[in-house]
């Protein structure tokens, strides 16, 4: 018999597995992780969905959600280089929390890097999220519902 070849998954590995792959898809440290498990488990309702809720409000997130990076890692560099405001103000923090209605864009200066519109037009063949509200022309968005 093979050694790696083991039977069934215990459940301990199967949790940690996905809880693994949902923090690596988000870029988040195994800290702050914690801190959105917690926050999520106390608000009314199912801790899953509040827990992506509170992933999906991300300002990185959003910038690539947006189409305005090529991936959460681009967005984190846009954001943390002072290329993104939020209503009209820089925030350099990609963990930063949005409310609904807060409007994300670009500087003007930024608008014209090729990553961006490299970003852009490859944004056009990835499907759209329904809770985000974007001008492609003006490279402005906003999160519509939490």
């Amino acid at each position: 018999m093979h050694p790696f070849a083991r039977g069934k998954m215990s459940d301990y590995k199967m949790r940690l597995l996905e809880k693994q792959k949902l923090r690596f898809s988000y870029w988040v440290p195994e800290r702050q992780f914690r801190r959105y498990v917690k926050k999520a488990i106390r608000q009314p309702g199912v801790a899953g969905e509040n827990l992506l809720r509170l992933l999906e409000r991300r300002l990185d997130n959003m910038v690539y959600r947006l189409g305005f990076a090529p991936s959460i890692l681009a967005a984190r560099q846009l954001i943390v280089h002072g290329h993104v405001t939020v209503d009209g103000s820089k925030v350099d923090r990609p963990s930063y929390c949005l409310r609904a209605g807060e409007l994300v864009s670009l500087k003007d200066s930024s608008k014209k890097m090729d990553l961006v519109q490299d970003a852009v037009v490859r944004s056009q063949a990835r499907p759209q999220v329904s809770y985000v509200k974007v001008n492609k022309s003006k490279l402005t968005g906003s999160l519509t519902v939490i």
